[in-house]
């Protein structure tokens, strides 16, 4: 736990060595979803209406959405869910292994049955987070033989683009280059809202970077909606489709060759970010540039996210990425 953090401005927390570090920090590297873009209406609830779908078609029945945008939450602060339609194949998956359990399709009621989210989320971390770390909490809660059955029925591409469709609508074709046949109409990434303004961003001397888990054209779909278009260069803005996946620590490797800052800062709003800047710190050259880590709080891991930050012992955490700017700003003329 990092007994060092303490408040060092309008909704900034901080180390004193990271507030030390921070007068020559020089670029900023911004994770999107929950740090520049608020998803809590679109990503969550695309997952949900996702998994609920697939579970119909499956022979499942119930009344309303089969999960809840905040039983996501628990699941994303396990770790290793960065990528969303990952986290609605696991959510399905968790249906599909209690089906055989409780003997039940109804899945009103084995919400209701154990094992829990939360409990299941609990056991993830504990196997590693992720696809996998689910795969082994829920192994072996049935027979084998059943598990294996359940395996083999388990439709990850069909989830995926359910998900995919609930979450882009009508622009499914330019978001994803996909055509969406299930679900019409606009999609809920509308629902979106940015987080920070152009101008917020502009009125600052750092250099900017992006390393975020949606692909191009889900980036590119959202900045253009929120008026963030242009900020950042291609080769400074790390997508999926790039081939390079949180946490893995290449994304920052490559926006600090292409920026080559005295110091950058990541922030980001989930493990999968930390973990990345953890090991980029843990494995770069003594020549590479160092990265420090800052929190936003209120993002997908919800009201756990500052003690899951906080227990891992993080250079920053910052209510917004509006103000962690302010303050790094105010912080550069201090010292200049």
């Amino acid at each position: 736990m990092n007994l060092e953090l303490r408040r060092v401005g309008e909704g900034v927390f901080a180390t004193n060595r990271a507030v030390m570090q921070a007068e020559v920090a020089d670029a900023v590297i911004f994770d999107m979803d929950g740090v520049l873009i608020d998803v809590h209406s679109s990503y969550p609830l695309a997952i949900c209406q996702a998994v609920t779908h697939y579970l119909k078609e499956t022979g499942f029945e119930g009344e309303n959405l089969a999960c809840t945008p905040e039983e996501t939450t628990y699941f994303k602060a396990a770790g290793g869910f960065n990528n969303d339609w990952a986290l609605a194949q696991g959510m399905a998956l968790v249906f599909l292994v209690k089906a055989v359990m409780a003997g039940s399709r109804d899945y009103s009621l084995l919400q209701q049955s154990s094992p829990d989210i939360l409990t299941l989320s609990r056991a993830i971390a504990q196997h590693g987070g992720g696809l996998g770390g689910l795969v082994r909490a829920l192994e072996g809660l049935v027979d084998e033989k059943d598990f294996e059955t359940i395996s083999q029925n388990w439709d990850k591409d069909r989830i995926m683009r359910l998900a995919m469709e609930y979450y882009a609508g009508d622009e499914c074709p330019k978001v994803f280059g996909v055509p969406n046949e299930t679900v019409r109409g606009p999609g809920l990434i509308v629902q979106e809202r940015p987080l920070i303004s152009r101008e917020d961003l502009l009125r600052t001397p750092f250099r900017y970077g992006l390393y975020t888990g949606r692909n191009q054209g889900e980036a590119v779909v959202a900045m253009n909606s929120a008026g963030l278009d242009g900020i950042w260069d291609d080769e400074a803005m790390i997508t999926e489709d790039k081939g390079i996946h949180k946490p893995d620590p290449a994304g920052l490797v490559a926006i600090a060759k292409t920026l080559s800052p005295r110091l950058m800062i990541y922030a980001g709003d989930n493990l999968d970010d930390w973990q990345a800047q953890a090991r980029y710190e843990a494995e770069r050259a003594l020549d590479d540039p160092p990265c420090l880590f800052c929190g936003i709080l209120g993002g997908s891991p919800g009201p756990l996210a500052y003690s899951l930050f906080l227990d891992r012992g993080v250079d920053f955490m910052a209510e917004s990425a509006r103000e962690l700017l302010e303050w790094l700003n105010l912080r550069r003329q201090y010292t200049s």
